[in-house]
């Protein structure tokens, strides 16, 4: 059990239960399986559990924030991107949750576009994300 005062303190759930770091990140990894294979209601379901166990955890609310812009929730998925952001920022799933999301608003489009343009040089499926999403955008920053 968790008081009040505890997550006052900054204590979480998961550290009360005892839930360690690698159970955390496997649940993510599930949910992002579950996410590659579409099933969207189960990885929304198991990403909730873990940013509601771990609040502090970039991970998950980056991944979350994917759910959401793929069930159409574009507010919740931009409140989960810039969770993910703030809490690290230099991270680069999190800055590509962002800039996803940006591209959503059109007051916002030509942040994400920049955004994707620093991420393209990553490694990884990050980099090959933004790279793609840059090249199905066109350099007019629309979808064509």
């Amino acid at each position: 059990m968790i008081t009040i005062e505890e997550i006052a303190r900054g204590r979480t759930l998961a550290e009360a239960q005892g839930m360690t770091a690698e159970l955390g990140r496997a649940i993510a990894g599930m949910a992002e399986g579950a996410l590659a294979e579409d099933r969207l209601r189960a990885a929304r379901d198991m990403l909730e559990g873990l940013v509601v166990t771990n609040p502090r955890d970039p991970v998950a609310w980056a991944l979350l924030s994917t759910v959401c812009r793929r069930q159409g929730h574009a507010e919740a998925a931009r409140l989960c991107a810039e969770a993910a952001v703030r809490l690290a920022p230099d991270d680069p799933q999190a800055r590509l949750a962002r800039a996803e999301t940006q591209l959503l608003w059109p007051a916002e489009r030509a942040a994400g576009c920049e955004g994707l343009r620093a991420l393209a040089v990553e490694p990884g499926g990050v980099g090959e994300r933004a790279r793609a999403l840059l090249a199905a955008i066109g350099p007019t920053g629309t979808a064509g």
